[in-house]
């Protein structure tokens, strides 16, 4: 339960980081410049929203990884759909559906590779299956 929760908060805390970093007008890409910085930084900053909303409500979503998988994607492009949404209320900022294919993509990989990994075994071994029943 204080696992659940913590997991619970961080995800929280991450949303916030997001939409505050979202709330920054006239916002740089950080670090080295290369043509498609903006979409690779929108790509990891939505790849660890992937990865923490497993941790936080993937487990129990549904018996299935696709289930789970298409969960936890629907869930995450539809806060980076948000996020975009948001940013055209930003001086300085500008929604742009290039960005949210960024996030879209950097949430897919992220719920996708935790579904897969996390959920592998478990879904797999189905003890009714092992017994012929």
């Amino acid at each position: 339960m204080i696992r659940s929760r913590f997991r619970i908060s961080l995800l929280i805390l991450y949303l916030g980081l997001i939409f505050f970093t979202s709330s920054r007008p006239y916002l740089q890409t950080p670090g080295l410049e290369f043509a498609s910085m903006d979409k690779l930084v929108h790509a990891v900053e939505y790849f660890l929203l992937g990865l923490l909303l497993f941790a936080a409500i993937g487990r129990g979503i549904s018996r299935s990884k696709l289930g789970t998988f298409l969960f936890l994607f629907a869930v995450g492009a539809s806060i980076g759909a948000l996020d975009e949404m948001f940013q055209s209320y930003i001086p300085g900022r500008e929604m742009s559906i290039y960005d949210w294919i960024a996030d879209a993509v950097g949430v897919g990989l992220g719920t996708g590779l935790t579904v897969y990994f996390r959920l592998g075994r478990r879904l797999t071994a189905r003890p009714d299956l092992k017994k012929g029943v």
